[in-house]
């Protein structure tokens, strides 16, 4: 489909606002990545086919560099929509009420190589797979979440017509680096459905450079929807205890690479020590969860170094987190500040999830009215209230739309989001009125 100019922010005597950009050098524009891919070379020049608003064709051979020189604003590049039903999406278990974006779905191949978006490659057929080899979109992340078709339809709640291991092998032999991820129901892909997974996803190394495994996520909102089971502590052990000795076995084979990773979650749900930094490789699977906690330790264990080489501070704040990050920040955190920093007020503040439910604890759903509420349960406070960064959106917006400015008025607090942790210099100079 020809893309569309929408404004010319540079010089041209050729492009005009509201032509579409119809082809280069004889090759179809379909979207914004052919027109990079196109265009990618510094020298040269290259013949451009538009057709004009009132629908008049006109083309010109023009350099590569006139062309960037011309600086055009494109129309917003439109992706597709899911068409899946899966048993366990998590939009289907939104609450009614929320901002319009959240009930979004999409499953797109371009997602996926522009934000690390898992696409689901149910819908791409061969032409789209050669796309993906000829304009080499990679890395790609995809959710298998079982290579069986008949256990990936029941997951994915229809008709498949395409092999997800045959697309796979397609991408990995053309150069395509693909980190996969497993969301695991109890009961439905678990067991020897897991195993044929990771083996067969094992099979394609290092094309498939990462496989990660990942709890199913259920809210309270589940009316109407399938029956599906809770992970439970036990059965996250399990699952540790498996994982490990696969993670094992494959390190054999690839001389000591990592191949099969674990949310944090599942360490979390199980009360079991986090694996060391250097289990998680490239930190391939950041998005998923994937190392997030030890990377935040590391992190915290740097500011806290710096700190003390500053001289003693004194600081007070009220640090918010979901119900799994309670557990983490107790059993990790607040001991490597307690022994280093001493003389610091800092209070953690649990929060449970009532908008999605006790069974979400993650800290990125925390909505802004649950965080009053908890905040009002326990009384009166001193100092400032720091959020975790993943309760924002890009607006600065947690999920039901409050704003930490918004949940400041309402409790007559500063409430700080910072960058990476709540130690940085920003946070502090809030939470101390000083300077450091």
């Amino acid at each position: 489909m020809p893309v569309r100019i929408k404004n010319i922010a540079g010089v041209t005597r050729f492009f005009r606002e509201g032509d579409e950009i119809v082809s280069i050098d004889g090759n179809p524009v379909e979207d914004q990545f052919d027109i990079l891919f196109l265009t990618g070379e510094e020298e040269g020049s290259a013949r451009f086919a538009v057709r004009r608003a009132d629908g008049a064709a006109a083309s010109r051979v023009i350099s590569i560099r006139s062309f960037e020189r011309a600086r055009l604003v494109l129309e917003e590049m439109r992706f597709k929509r899911c068409h899946s039903r899966c048993i366990f999406c998590f939009v289907d278990q939104m609450p009614a009420g929320l901002r319009p974006s959240l009930y979004e779905k999409d499953d797109d191949y371009r997602l996926s190589f522009l934000y690390g978006n898992y696409s689901t490659l149910n819908d791409v057929g061969d032409r789209e797979i050669e796309r993906i080899l000829a304009l080499n979109l990679s890395p790609l992340y995809v959710s298998v979440h079982a290579v069986d078709k008949h256990i990936r339809e029941r997951l994915f709640g229809r008709r498949l017509r395409g092999n997800i291991g045959e697309a796979i092998a397609r991408l990995a032999r053309g150069g395509v680096t693909i980190h996969a991820q497993v969301v695991l129901v109890p009961g439905v892909n678990d067991g020897a459905v897991l195993d044929e997974t990771v083996e067969a996803l094992f099979a394609h190394f290092p094309a498939v450079r990462s496989v990660a495994v990942v709890p199913v996520g259920l809210t309270r909102h589940r009316e109407k929807l399938p029956a599906i089971e809770r992970v439970t502590e036990q059965s996250a052990r399990a699952l540790i205890r498996w994982a490990g000795e696969r993670q094992d076995s494959f390190k054999r084979m690839t001389g000591g690479d990592e191949f099969l990773y674990l949310s944090d979650e599942w360490y979390l749900l199980a009360r079991r020590k986090l694996p060391p930094a250097e289990s998680y490789g490239e930190f391939w699977q950041l998005a998923n969860g994937v190392g997030m906690c030890r990377r935040f330790i590391e992190s915290i264990r740097r500011d806290v170094e710096r700190l003390r080489d500053r001289g003693g501070r004194r600081f007070d704040m009220t640090i918010i987190t979901g119900t799994l990050g309670g557990r983490f920040m107790r059993r990790y955190v607040l001991p490597l500040i307690g022994s280093r920093l001493t003389g610091c007020a800092f209070r953690l503040l649990v929060v449970r999830n009532r908008l999605f439910g006790n069974g979400v604890g993650v800290s990125g759903l925390l909505a802004g009215r649950d965080i009053v509420a908890a905040f009002r349960r326990r009384g009166t406070e001193t100092g400032c209230l720091v959020l975790p960064p993943n309760t924002v959106n890009h607006d600065g917006l947690l999920i039901d739309d409050l704003s930490p400015e918004m949940i400041g008025r309402e409790l007559g607090l500063p409430v700080l989001v910072p960058e990476r942790t709540f130690l940085e210099n920003r946070i502090l100079r809030a939470c101390t009125g000083g300077t450091q």
